[in-house]
């Protein structure tokens, strides 16, 4: 089974803990890359929604400050042509020396894709995305121009001349909707789940992995999980409450924290119905702060010391996660707390099985 621990890139300092009104940070972007190398992620996701800066070119610049960090850049098929990306991330990953990866980001809300122009339901966006990865990877593998007439594209003589170093770039797909699960388990590498409890993680990686096998494929599965650490239980408690009752305070205070995607979104109301089973969910799954924000944070986190985070993130190894996408919510303070005891502690658990 593949093991990778995965940061969360962002574009300027900022998160729930101290939300700032700067957009992009170059200088940031530097500082939080390296400290991800140094404290030891195989990985960093650069997001993208409707209004951030582009995650592509901060993936480029997050490659030429470090040596050995891969990245999975949020990519929304839909706005370019996909002969036109699989050149984008073919030089990317030229450029980086095979660091590349791409997430496809299918089920964003309606209203953002709308922004940028796209009107297609979510079934129809996910159909489109599996033609969209079935023509990056022919344009990544084909020797000679070819044509193409689909459902969703049609072109003539379509070829790339750079070629990606891996031969293949690995694709990374999310999304829990029959869709989402049945066109992700036709075409991706890595399929990408949120935080949940034990069991229902298991249940989602069943639903996907059956799916895959119709088709005669396994990919692998990441899951991603906010993490509060200190030396001791009882410190990473209190920390977890203090952070809470910081966040109230700038949402107070009329701070613009976590995205509103609206009443009726399902990813917000599977938030909300996770909170509801309890504040601290299989021992040390903490929903308090979903539960206070009404599921419109993305912050279910495990709390606790490094070996005691370990051994929760190794259960969850057990069922079928491979790769860890792991963000706190201080930053850099956290990641190179992260590379000081937890990445440590989870690669002697986790990388001998």
């Amino acid at each position: 089974m593949t093991f990778e621990v995965v940061g969360l890139h962002f574009f300027a300092d900022s998160s729930e803990a101290h939300p700032l009104r700067g957009v992009l940070d170059p200088q940031f972007i530097r500082e939080y890359a390296v400290a991800h190398e140094a404290a030891g992620f195989d990985r960093v996701l650069v997001g993208q929604t409707a209004t951030w800066p582009d995650p592509l070119t901060t993936a480029a610049h997050i490659a030429a400050v470090t040596k050995t960090l891969k990245f999975m850049v949020a990519h929304r098929p839909g706005f370019i042509a996909p002969t036109m990306a699989a050149r984008m991330f073919a030089t990317l990953d030229q450029a980086s020396g095979g660091r590349a990866g791409v997430h496809i980001i299918t089920g964003a809300s309606d209203v953002e894709t709308q922004a940028d122009g796209d009107f297609l339901t979510k079934d129809q966006r996910y159909h489109r995305s599996r033609e969209y990865v079935d023509i990056l990877r022919r344009m990544w593998s084909s020797d000679a121009p070819f044509d193409h007439a689909g459902e969703w594209y049609r072109f003539n003589g379509a070829f790339s001349l750079v070629k990606p170093v891996q031969q293949q770039i690995p694709i990374f797909w999310a999304g829990s909707s029959d869709a989402a699960v049945e066109m992700g388990a036709q075409v991706c590498d890595v399929y990408a789940i949120g935080p949940a409890t034990l069991a229902d993680t298991q249940a989602a990686i069943a639903r996907f992995k059956t799916e895959a096998a119709r088709h005669g494929r396994n990919p692998d599965v990441s899951m991603s999980m906010r993490i509060v650490v200190a030396d001791t239980e009882e410190a990473a408690w209190r920390k977890a409450e203090r952070l809470l009752d910081t966040v109230m305070s700038h949402l107070a205070a009329g701070a613009q924290i976590g995205r509103d995607k609206g009443e009726d979104d399902p990813g917000t109301l599977a938030l909300r119905r996770q909170a509801a089973m309890g504040d601290r969910l299989d021992e040390r799954l903490w929903t308090g702060m979903t539960r206070a924000t009404r599921g419109r944070l993305h912050a279910t986190a495990l709390v606790g010391t490094p070996d005691q985070i370990a051994g929760a993130l190794a259960r969850y190894h057990a069922v079928g996660v491979d790769r860890f996408l792991l963000n706190g919510f201080y930053t850099i303070e956290d990641v190179r707390l992260f590379g000081e005891g937890l990445i440590p502690v989870m690669r002697q658990r986790l990388a001998p099985h």
